[in-house]
């Protein structure tokens, strides 16, 4: 369980990376053709992004408290905090991976901003 959780903090990590969120093929690679997401404003983003050429702002962030919850057989939800040192902004995040076609990818993702009193 440990190596797949490392894994796919891996994957969650090469998410926040510049050269993966600027590259459509990576994050093809990355995300299932039906991923969608709930940003932390509560909107519903990219549930068409497979039709359209998806590039993603650079963000600099930390991951850690990464924490795997498996599902079913071939489906995980992890969780995890992001810590955005320059925005003073910190989220609690999570996503569901589904194993499909030799690889894990992601499914779904949600982003819901710590506010700083709860910290």
């Amino acid at each position: 369980m440990n190596e797949l959780a490392n894994h796919l903090q891996t994957l969650e990590e090469a998410l926040l990376t510049t050269e993966v969120r600027q590259s459509t093929e990576r994050l093809r690679e990355l995300l299932t053709d039906d991923f969608f997401e709930i940003g932390s404003s509560g909107r519903l983003l990219y549930q068409d992004w497979d039709q359209t050429t998806l590039q993603l702002d650079p963000i600099e962030a930390k991951l850690c408290e990464f924490t795997l919850h498996p599902l079913t057989e071939g489906h995980v939800l992890v969780t995890y905090h992001l810590v955005q040192p320059v925005l003073n902004r910190e989220t609690r995040r999570s996503s569901i991976w589904i194993f499909v076609d030799g690889r894990w990818k992601m499914r779904f993702h949600q982003g819901t901003v710590v506010p700083p009193e709860a910290t």
